[in-house]
């Protein structure tokens, strides 16, 4: 699974070879890459240029977008978008739009500089059929038909009428149901950054005597030398201008509604999101599984975790229960996205692992990965295992709770029937993906472990619930896109 986006902003209040935008946004991005490989994009406000913002972005990996593996192409574009503001986007995608216009942010351009703005997004918006729709009956036309560029459309329809954009986000709030994270610029030098009223995804803030930044992760803002980092409250909204900001109310929060997701899988092991640090939350989930374990373990005994994201949890489980964590599978770190692709799924496993057959032949394995969603990558994995590992058996340890719903809150996941957990008993699917035991942490053990209140997190893609209307409407459908 994919998370959709990340984004990141930048305001100095002087410039400098060090203070500036674009190698700013450039650092942080690179610390958001796990967040989309798709594609990557910047826009700065330049107040001495006839084009007021300037806009930057490519397919590809960070470092292919901004040239990095070439030193003067590099320099050139830090030297021509120089700038003391700026905001920042990485994009995944999963629905017929690999192409360079899906890339963000997006512009819309005006000739009143408070109505000229760029815009770049990460979550989904669960109502975008039905608002998109509406917008379309009252004239308006869909270039990309994604829900950046619905929000895109109803941001600039207020702000028509309403030159307080703190008003005009709380007057598009009111249409929205869904995650929906933003980083805004115009061409008057404001930036703005705004969580919505849920805090489905994380967004983070720190400030200093050089300015104000923003970004979805810690681990993006710490690539800065920033110290103390805080959360944008849900509801809540950055207004920065010249390296000084306020924080400002544009939603209301009834309720908190945090992907549980980001801790088990999606974010930087570094990043701290919402006060819980995604290590120590995922060797508390891998803690916690070990609680639960029936098997016997002797000598015999080795725990493999899936790398990356699995590995703090393998940590977890391993030391629990006093059995070595060793690692059986070694990540290849320079496949990237290219357009040689693998044929199919198993050959993709051995593209990105190699296996280390000392460490497995002969053991009873427990195989400690953080999700399955399909199963067939998990059950290709443990044929690559058998086949080239001869381990004695092989028991998967799962560190979240079987996934039964499909997300529509900015995560790429399956409708439902796609879903192997909402077909199948874990006695079938430990059969499916022919491994000796299966299974998976409780739906109890992970909040505790995670340390949060039930009542703050989204656990709908788990339990069927969904905290908003439009996503308890749509969770029976049979094609699912995330934009």
């Amino acid at each position: 699974m994919h998370d959709k986006c990340g984004i990141a902003g930048v305001s100095f209040k002087s410039f400098s070879e060090q203070n500036n935008a674009p190698l700013a946004l450039y650092k942080m991005l690179l610390q958001l890459q796990h967040r989309g490989q798709l594609s990557a994009g910047i826009t700065v406000f330049k107040p001495e240029s006839d084009f007021l913002l300037q806009t930057h972005k490519d397919l590809g990996l960070v470092n292919s977008v901004f040239r990095a593996e070439h030193k003067g192409k590099f320099v050139s574009l830090m030297q021509k978008y120089s700038s003391q503001n700026g905001i920042g986007h990485v994009r995944y995608a999963t629905c017929g739009s690999d192409d360079i216009e899906y890339a963000q942010p997006f512009e819309h351009f005006h000739g009143k500089k408070d109505r000229w703005f760029s815009l770049a997004f990460n979550g989904n918006i669960a109502n975008y059929p039905k608002l998109s729709k509406e917008l379309e009956k009252q004239g308006y036309h869909f270039v990309r038909k994604t829900d950046t560029e619905l929000i895109l459309l109803l941001l600039a329809k207020h702000l028509k009428n309403n030159k307080n954009l703190v008003e005009s986000f709380s007057k598009i709030s009111e249409h929205l149901d869904g995650s929906y994270n933003l980083a805004f610029i115009n061409a008057e030098g404001t930036i703005i950054t705004a969580r919505d009223p849920l805090g489905f995804r994380p967004l983070c803030y720190a400030h200093d005597s050089r300015g104000v930044a923003f970004a979805s992760e810690s681990v993006a803002l710490h690539s800065l030398g920033f110290e103390e980092i805080k959360d944008v409250e849900p509801g809540c909204m950055l207004v920065i201008k010249n390296g000084d900001f306020e924080i400002k109310r544009f939603a209301e929060t009834k309720k908190k509604s945090h992907c549980f997701f980001e801790w088990v899988y999606f974010a930087h092991a570094a990043s701290t999101l919402d006060s819980k640090n995604v290590y120590s939350s995922r060797y508390s989930l891998g803690k916690a599984l070990a609680l639960g374990e029936k098997e016997s373990f002797d000598k015999n005994c080795v725990v493999v975790a899936v790398p990356d994201s699995s590995t703090p949890a393998g940590n977890g489980f391993a030391q629990s229960l006093g059995i070595p964590l060793m690692e059986g599978l070694i990540r290849n770190r320079y496949v990237g996205r290219t357009f040689i692709e693998a044929k199919d799924r198993a050959e993709k496993v051995t593209s990105k692992f190699s296996l280390i057959r000392e460490i497995f032949e002969g053991k009873k394995v427990f195989l400690v990965e953080d999700s399955i969603v399909r199963g067939t990558t998990l059950k290709n994995m443990v044929h690559y295992i058998r086949k080239f590992g001869k381990p004695k058996e092989i028991h998967v340890r799962i560190s979240c709770p079987p996934i039964m719903w499909p997300c529509f809150y900015g995560i790429d996941m399956s409708t439902r029937h796609e879903l192997i957990a909402s077909e199948k008993k874990v006695e079938e699917i430990a059969k499916e993906l022919n491994v000796d035991s299966l299974r998976y942490q409780t739906i109890d053990s992970m909040i505790k472990a995670l340390g949060f209140n039930e009542n703050d997190l989204c656990l709908a893609c788990i339990t069927g619930n969904y905290p908003t209307k439009s996503g308890e409407e749509r969770k029976n459908e049979t094609k699912i896109c995330v934009k």
